[in-house]
């Protein structure tokens, strides 16, 4: 008996041991198991592209008019803001909690909520990042469609146009810059990109095409697990994680974007939806996503030296 309870707790201790190091090494081992895509998945077609309301309901990338009429008018009569949202990398990223993560986004900016959705998994050990590259083309066709709809009379006229992308959507995003695309300018009122998954490096040189965007806001999150990983994978910094390159360096920062550094503690990767964020970094992002520019002047946020970066500072930030 006692070399049997001798034997448990060995394994006990060995279990706790591999737990450990598996939580405190998380990054080096996910970077083990995954990584880079090298050949586009053969299941891919354009129904693997669509466009989903919080509701559920699913529409064909194409039929854009037809997604937006499944909104209900505003009481008042008033055009309602409307939130394009690139969801990251993921299994069902229009499933239960995507749904969640729309509704959380309509509310805090009082609008109608649309998902951009795009082939974000392929399986635990590949990382899509050719499926993003063929989602951007999609995106920038949906871009064009919604320059059409907003003339005179159309659905999208007088209705202010944000985008939140989060994470991988860095990525694609990346793309939409490096293209290019002929877009008027003011089509989209601002983006906000939520930790992006994408090379720190020379980001100003495709951000700063995103010409048809009046504004764009980029929050970095030195502590999310999930651009740990990343890191670590492509040995280079992450635009959602840091301004600082590996080496030390400053990254030089694109001139139409506002950075703002979240707290420390702010480790989740989601960090805007509600149950995984401070009070200050809810106000924050709710506020700027509404209001743009002005909520740069918010008591949570502080000014860094550099012209357009800001520190979350107030209620759960650490030292506050």
């Amino acid at each position: 008996m006692r070399t049997f309870l001798t034997s448990l707790a060995i394994v006990l201790v060995l279990i706790s041991a591999a737990s450990g190091y598996v939580w405190w090494n998380y990054d080096a081992v996910v970077t083990m198991i995954l990584k880079p895509q090298t050949a586009t998945a053969g299941d891919i077609t354009e129904e693997s592209f669509g466009l989903v309301t919080p509701d559920g309901k699913r529409f064909a990338l194409g039929d854009l008019q037809g997604a937006l009429s499944n909104f209900e008018p505003s009481a008042d009569g008033a055009p309602r803001p409307l939130v394009l949202f690139v969801h990251g990398f993921g299994p069902d990223p229009d499933g239960e909690f995507g749904l969640y993560t729309m509704g959380e986004l309509a509310k805090g900016a009082g609008a109608d909520v649309l998902m951009f959705n795009w082939p974000s998994w392929i399986s635990m050990t590949e990382f899509p990042v050719l499926n993003a590259r063929a989602a951007s083309e999609r995106l920038i066709a949906l871009l064009h469609d919604m320059a059409d709809l907003s003339g005179p009379g159309q659905a999208l006229a007088d209705r202010p146009v944000m985008i939140v992308g989060h994470s991988m959507a860095g990525e694609l995003f990346r793309h939409v810059g490096e293209a290019s695309p002929d877009l008027p300018r003011g089509l989209v009122a601002r983006i906000l990109f939520a930790v992006p998954e994408t090379a720190l490096p020379d980001h100003r040189l495709w951000m700063e095409k995103l010409s048809f965007a009046d504004e764009i806001f980029v929050f970095v999150n030195a502590d999310d697990p999930a651009l740990q990983v990343t890191t670590r994978m492509y040995n280079t910094a992450r635009l959602g994680r840091t301004l600082t390159n590996l080496d030390g360096s400053p990254e030089p920062l694109a001139q139409n974007a506002d950075y703002i550094l979240l707290d420390p503690e702010s480790w989740r990767h989601y960090f805007f939806v509600s149950g995984q964020r401070s009070e200050a970094i809810d106000q924050i992002f709710a506020d700027i996503l509404r209001n743009g520019t002005p909520a740069l002047n918010h008591d949570y946020l502080r000014p860094e030296p550099a012209d357009n970066v800001f520190l979350v500072v107030g209620p759960g930030a650490e030292g506050f």
